[in-house]
């Protein structure tokens, strides 16, 4: 018997008769569509995707970050003194990874699953 990684789960045919009001009826959580009892596929809306995204995104970078910075404080890599203002603004001529709109929407998906 295969193990379901999500907490709902619907049939295939019921799936098939309306996938976009399935998406919808889960409210951005993730569920499996079952053939035969067993999960064929698992679903999550454009929304959960992107905070998934993001926190794979994090989770890659991280090391990265974290390696640089220690490189920075240990002296084997020199460092660039940059005052806030000029980061501000260098960051309004760097078009953002996603929207305004994309990370309210992530933000959200976020306060939900934490609440």
């Amino acid at each position: 018997m295969d193990e379901i990684l999500t907490s709902t789960s619907m049939g295939i045919s019921e799936f098939k008769q309306n996938p976009n009001a399935a998406v919808k009826d889960a409210h951005d959580l993730p569920f499996a569509v079952l053939t035969n009892n067993r999960p064929s596929f698992y679903v999550m809306s454009p929304r959960m995707f992107d905070y998934l995204t993001e926190k794979l995104w994090d989770a890659q970078m991280t090391p990265t970050i974290l390696a640089e910075i220690k490189a920075h404080e240990d002296g084997s890599e020199p460092s660039i003194r940059v005052s806030l203002e000029e980061l501000r603004r260098e960051s309004r001529l760097v078009r953002p990874r996603i929207s305004a709109k994309r990370k309210k929407s992530v933000a959200q998906t976020r306060s939900k699953r934490s609440t």
